[in-house]
């Protein structure tokens, strides 16, 4: 079946429309407080040397610097991930969890069986990551056509339960064969939006810290919109992915 930009788009609006309150109350734990905690409380890693001069010198003294800061801080980025991608499980177990089909729209129930599912949702979310993440570093198109292929890897091990974090990620290549072009789209859509949304606020962090006006009250509310441009962006991709997979599985 062929995946239609605009409908998957009018799916993920309706549910969110229908659901907002619920949705927002779960998002903002999960997904809201991890960025906010890392945006206030947990410094950036040091940026790379800018190559005017210093040479090799200069290249190992920033790898010295980030790896003093990923020993410092690294688990509070693992720590903040983890929260969120049980966060985004949560969405999955809503929707397309075959006991929630029965039940409705339980957040308890949800929590449940995403604990139970998780080891496999977060071995299948890193395995997704790692590429996608060197595509997107790299250049812009083969990450967001990996984020592409793979998006329907969460909604297919709760959908499709039981299935390994493996099997899910070839169920959603599968699935997405012939659609990977929309699907890029979809990618693209959440995730640059979400990036164009937050960047303001985080220039104005920098801007804040590195000039000395650091304002508590204000830094927590610049701060405060970029983790909700980041909880925007999470909500959105995992309600396209389940308005996805709904059309495609079938």
């Amino acid at each position: 079946m062929k995946l239609d930009f605009a409908t998957v788009l009018t799916d993920a609006w309706a549910l969110f429309k229908r659901d907002r309150d619920l949705l927002l109350r779960t998002a903002a734990p999960f997904l809201f407080l991890p960025a906010f905690a890392l945006a206030l409380v947990v410094p950036d890693p040091p940026m790379p040397p800018d190559g005017a001069g210093g040479g090799e010198a200069q290249a190992l003294a920033w790898a010295d610097q980030v790896t003093a800061w990923a020993s410092t801080n690294g688990g509070w980025y693992g720590l903040a991930y983890a929260i969120s991608f049980f966060g985004t499980s949560l969405f999955y177990a809503l929707y397309l969890d075959g006991q929630a089909g029965r039940q409705g729209l339980d957040v308890a129930g949800a929590i449940k069986r995403s604990a139970a599912q998780f080891p496999r949702y977060l071995l299948a979310m890193i395995l997704v990551s790692l590429p996608a993440g060197a595509g997107l570093l790299l250049y812009a198109i083969p990450g967001l056509y990996i984020l592409g292929r793979t998006m329907l890897t969460g909604p297919a091990l709760f959908a499709e339960a039981p299935i390994g974090a493996f099997a899910a990620i070839r169920r959603s290549l599968t699935l997405t064969r012939g659609s990977g072009l929309p699907l890029m789209g979809l990618a693209a859509f959440s995730y640059i939006s979400g990036w164009l949304i937050g960047q303001p606020f985080m220039l104005v962090d920098r801007w804040m810290r590195t000039s000395g006006q650091e304002n508590p009250v204000v830094l927590a509310l610049v701060d405060a919109g970029a983790a909700a441009a980041a909880m925007a962006a999470g909500l959105a991709m995992a309600l396209i992915a389940v308005s996805a997979y709904r059309r495609l599985a079938r």
